[in-house]
């Protein structure tokens, strides 16, 4: 039998992890955008090195491993195989976009030119 003090702790820890569960999203969030930040900009720096493109070396193959090591398996599977820099540019766009979409599901996207009572 469950005593008051057993429910009553119960509950505090059920409204506790209600509440929490958006700001550890955030916070998630913001983690995993500052990781896939720099690995764009990497990606990107490399990008206009090479102009006329340029195969994935060994070395930006392990920067990409280390910030998809850092992932959930959902969010890590979303990223494709690719061998040059501009595959794995475009699959850290679409990562980007699955991260958000995964850890912010009511949020007005970006792109969204959404401004209150306008229609």
């Amino acid at each position: 039998m469950a005593s008051n003090l057993d429910r009553t702790n119960s509950e505090i820890v059920r409204l506790w992890w209600e509440t929490e569960g958006p700001t550890r999203s955030m916070r998630q969030y913001r983690r995993f955008r500052k990781l896939t930040d720099l690995l764009l900009d990497y990606l990107e720096r490399l990008n206009m090195r090479y102009p006329q493109g340029r195969r994935l070396d060994e070395t930006t193959t392990k920067a990409i491993q280390e910030v998809l090591a850092e992932l959930p398996d959902p969010l890590r599977n979303c990223f494709p195989e690719c061998t040059t820099v501009q595959e794995a540019l475009d699959g850290v766009f679409e990562l980007k976009k699955e991260i958000r979409r995964q850890l912010i599901p009511d949020a007005v996207p970006a792109l969204c030119n959404w401004e209150p009572g306008e229609e």
